[in-house]
């Protein structure tokens, strides 16, 4: 009886714990994605992104140079809306210290975490031609863990049938 109980525990935690850091896509498969030849940033998302500058314009920045990589280019009268947004969330982590019997100490550590969303827009249409999200944790000047979560989103970008 017991083994069950574990073993549907540790499922449950990797589930859990996978579930945090996956990446989701999804796309309409019905869309042609060659057509698209231009991009542009949605401009009142930008503003209402909820992270450090510095790492708003290395976002920002890095969506960009991907999109120009996959051949697409910017422009004032795009094909394609790209949307950036986070839901975000503070995380603090409570570890016991103990230095005596008769004398506790309690390390409290604080992170904001959430996920980043991308979507892209057909920007006729005004309909979501797709979107993807990963976790991410703000915390540090780590920009690569930026990079390497846009990276692993948009590697699959534009869809290929």
């Amino acid at each position: 009886m017991k083994t069950p109980l574990k073993l549907s525990l540790i499922v449950f935690l990797v589930v859990s714990i996978s579930s945090c850091s996956s990446t989701k896509i999804s796309y309409d498969k019905n869309i042609d994605f060659s057509q698209y030849q231009t991009f542009a940033f949605f401009k009142k998302g930008i503003r209402a992104l909820k992270i450090p500058k510095d790492k708003k314009r290395f976002v920002l920045r890095t969506i960009s140079d991907e999109l120009l990589h996959k051949n697409l280019s910017k422009s004032s009268r795009p094909d394609l809306i790209v949307n950036v947004f986070t839901d975000l969330h503070d995380r603090i982590d409570v570890y016991p210290v103990r230095f005596s019997p008769w004398h506790r100490r309690i390390y409290k550590e604080k992170s904001v975490e959430g996920r980043l969303y991308i979507d892209i827009v057909d920007a006729r249409s005004k309909k979501i031609v797709w979107q993807g999200n990963t976790y991410i944790d703000l915390d540090g000047n780590d920009f690569q863990t930026f990079k390497r979560a846009i990276d692993k989103l948009l590697r699959k970008f534009p869809p290929r049938k």
